[in-house]
């Protein structure tokens, strides 16, 4: 039996999940945790950690303003990869890891919980066929958080959705965005408008929202909720993405998922004009 040796980079809250899982299964097994503190004045020893033979596979759970770097070295070792969205920060970033991976041979998986969970589930099978409408609602009430963009981060959780589901979008309109900031958090409120060839859907992002929510509304008739993000099966989706990540033969999300960072981009342009 195939057992994939990990190099873990990060030392926060994902990092600790997927070392939870990672002990419960004999598949894996984590060689190395890397984090900011040991790389600090420390290039050499960043260099040592991806040029070793004894993992091969690097799972990213660092900040995003990092994660260009170190797919980048991933990608030139030779290395499997899973990495935490955002992907990358911007879009000169996405178009070089783009070309970078084209022909790599390496499997790159991106955790994008919300698509685990549909594809687990079947989640919008057919579903979705005669409806005109559809509304995602995401956010949570944040006492304290250390985005500078809120809505960069969550953002990836519904576009991966839309673009993997529905397509491209024809064109999309800014509805509602603002932003507000204090000592310990900043707070944003945003709603876009996606259209379709005969559907509309729309996403409301908000981090001062009474709890945290993750839903999914078709309008046919009538309103139908069709998934919550934070239902008890649904909050798994690291157990998930390694058991696909294991059956998996080849498999580069980077490509997969490019317009879906594109989108991002695109959007966070036009609230920036």
């Amino acid at each position: 039996m195939k057992i994939y040796n990990i190099g873990l980079i990060g030392r926060g809250k994902m990092s600790r999940v997927f070392q939870k899982e990672i002990k419960k299964t004999n598949k894996y097994n984590i060689v190395k945790i890397f984090s900011k503190r040991d790389v600090i004045n420390k290039k050499k020893q960043i260099k040592k950690f991806f040029e070793t033979d004894k993992y091969d596979l690097i799972i990213i759970t660092s900040p995003v303003s990092s994660h260009f770097k170190y797919l980048n070295l991933a990608i030139k070792n030779q290395k499997h990869i899973i990495v935490e969205k955002p992907l990358v920060e911007n879009l000169d970033e996405l178009k070089k890891l783009y070309s970078l991976t084209r022909n790599y041979k390496k499997k790159i998986m991106i955790h994008h919980n919300d698509v685990l969970n549909f594809e687990k589930f079947k989640i919008l099978k057919n579903s979705y066929k005669k409806s005109k409408k559809i509304e995602m609602i995401y956010g949570k009430n944040e006492i304290i958080n250390s985005y500078r963009k809120p809505f960069f981060d969550w953002l990836p959780h519904p576009l991966a959705l839309i673009v993997k589901y529905f397509g491209y979008p024809k064109k999309f309109n800014i509805l509602k965005f603002s932003r507000e900031k204090d000592l310990n958090k900043i707070l944003e409120d945003l709603k876009i408008e996606f259209f379709f060839h005969n559907l509309k859907i729309f996403i409301n992002f908000s981090n001062f929202l009474k709890k945290r929510t993750k839903k999914i509304f078709i309008f046919n008739k009538t309103k139908k909720e069709i998934y919550d993000g934070y239902k008890k099966k649904n909050r798994k989706t690291v157990k998930i993405l390694l058991e696909k990540f294991y059956k998996k033969n080849k498999v580069n999300e980077i490509l997969l998922f490019y317009k879906t960072y594109k989108l991002l981009f695109e959007i966070d342009n036009k609230i920036k004009n």
